[in-house]
């Protein structure tokens, strides 16, 4: 089968009823049962336009060969809930209902044994799961900078943003430069109106937001006042086009009327249009109000 030379592969098997189970077998049915224009659309999304496959098996090839890891394939849209109920139920696991995705998710995993280590996704604010209390680690800090970066560019670059994700009094400013003009935008005690613009920024200008994934491009603290600063770049795509870079700072508190979840209370972002992108943005400290800015390099 193609899936016995994936360049992706899981080694971890384990005993289900008679059949043993290997993860990216696993995933590959879960992923074939999209009809093809759903996954054809899903492999476009992944592989960023490069890869345009004719047949479904070589589409399933190439989403788990790009995808992060298998984690976050699970966590696409495009995967409903409906089709990872039917593929536990296809191998008799009971399922007690009602039960969410991100339930199933965990099911998932464990029958795979693919452990999932603080993540986080659309339906569940996992974000409590990260140790973040006042005397932080520095190493913790560092870690749920990578972890909370990397579940928001998924989550945003998959169409989808959602509200209780943001405090009822947070804040977006969205800063875009084309030349020498500046157009900024806000947006303050409405988490449905930021979840809303973000999601748009996305669909309405196909923008896939590149992460820079390195230590250079990730980075966090804790100010004064005890929130965790996340600071995250990359460059920005259009298609197979980079058409310019991101810097985007975003203010992270719990919710104590929320199982005390963390969630952003403020995030700014800085859009920037480039003809011709020179190298991979990296974050760099300066002076200002809060003592942190973010900055691309001099060239």
């Amino acid at each position: 089968m193609i899936y016995d030379y994936f360049e992706f592969r899981f080694s971890v098997r384990l005993e289900c009823g008679l059949k043993m189970i290997d993860s990216s077998d696993g995933i590959a049915t879960v992923l074939s049962t999209l009809d093809e224009e759903t996954l054809f659309a899903l492999e476009k999304t992944i592989t960023q336009g490069f890869k345009r496959s004719s047949t479904t098996e070589e589409a399933i090839y190439n989403i788990i060969k790009y995808s992060k890891d298998i984690l976050s394939i699970l966590r696409r849209k495009a995967v409903t809930r409906e089709i990872l109920f039917n593929y536990l139920d296809a191998i008799n696991v009971k399922i007690q209902l009602p039960v969410t995705k991100n339930e199933l998710i965990d099911k998932i995993t464990e029958i795979w044994n693919i452990p999932q280590i603080n993540t986080f996704n659309s339906e569940s604010n996992a974000l409590a799961s990260v140790d973040a209390q006042q005397n932080y680690l520095t190493d913790s800090v560092v870690e749920m900078a990578q972890q909370f970066s990397t579940w928001f560019y998924t989550m945003l670059n998959s169409g989808e943003c959602g509200s209780e994700h943001f405090f009822p009094d947070a804040k977006l400013t969205v800063n875009m430069y084309t030349n020498e003009n500046c157009e900024t935008r806000s947006v303050e005690g409405n988490p449905e109106e930021i979840s809303q613009y973000l999601t748009d920024l996305h669909n309405q200008n196909n923008f896939y937001f590149n992460l820079n994934e390195t230590e250079q491009g990730i980075q966090g603290k804790i100010d004064p006042h005890g929130l965790v600063i996340i600071m995250a770049c990359g460059t920005i795509h259009t298609e197979t086009v980079c058409c310019g870079v991101f810097e985007q700072m975003f203010a992270l508190a719990r919710d104590p009327l929320n199982d005390n979840n963390w969630k952003v209370k403020r995030t700014e972002i800085n859009l920037q249009s480039q003809n011709q992108v020179l190298g991979t943005p990296e974050i760099c400290y300066g002076e200002s109000s809060s003592s942190v800015i973010l900055a691309f390099p001099p060239e």
